[in-house]
């Protein structure tokens, strides 16, 4: 059986990186961390927070979006990312029984690589699959992967369990990343769970996590 982990948001925290980027690109800003988390969690997008609450005028804010996409991959920016605690043991004793790849929407597979290595985990996953921004990750896992209906996509996007649907396995949507309940519930995931340490390995096989 394979399982297939999203990775921002879904293994590691990566919301200061995303926060102080923002604040970066945007000095005017006074949101705290958790206000601009409960905007985004809330589905808002960075236009809507920038139009909205900055008076940012539409090229204001295609400026800032070709700012964000060039520095949000930035080593400076990454090494505020940090696994969630407790991920490492468990990912270890799930690699055991099944087998694991990370998924992940960003830009540069080298840099993906080197941060999962950096974090020791390079012998834990089969592989780790990158978009690159090229490529949906469906279409990405179909062209690597052959998928069955056991399968797992476990990610905490709504993009994440429509991935795992249009495969035909099955999805768990995590709370610890970017979305709330409220905002993950429409796509109707098979379940929802705090973080993927309330993966029940013993009830993997079942059909149930």
């Amino acid at each position: 059986m394979n399982i297939f982990f999203d990775l921002d948001g879904t293994l590691i925290d990566s919301r200061p990186r995303l926060y102080h980027l923002f604040q970066s690109l945007v000095p005017t800003s006074e949101l705290s961390f958790d206000e601009y988390w409960t905007l985004k969690r809330g589905k808002k997008s960075h236009k809507e927070i920038l139009l909205s609450k900055f008076n940012y005028s539409s090229e204001q804010y295609s400026d800032f979006e070709k700012k964000w996409m060039s520095e949000i991959e930035l080593e400076k920016w990454l090494k505020l990312d940090t696994p969630f605690e407790g991920i490492v043991d468990l990912l270890t004793n799930l690699s055991k029984n099944y087998t694991l790849f990370v998924v992940t929407a960003r830009q540069s597979e080298s840099i993906a690589l080197e941060q999962v290595k950096s974090f020791g985990w390079e012998n834990i996953f089969t592989k780790v699959l990158v978009t690159q921004q090229q490529q949906e990750k469906h279409d990405l896992i179909k062209n690597a992967v052959q998928i069955t209906p056991e399968d797992w996509f476990i990610g905490d996007t709504g993009k994440d369990i429509q991935t795992g649907k249009l495969l035909g396995m099955k999805t768990a949507a995590v709370l610890s990343g970017f979305l709330s309940k409220e905002s993950l519930l429409p796509y109707q995931p098979d379940i929802i769970i705090n973080t993927v340490l309330d993966l029940k390995i013993d009830k993997i096989t079942n059909g149930k996590l």
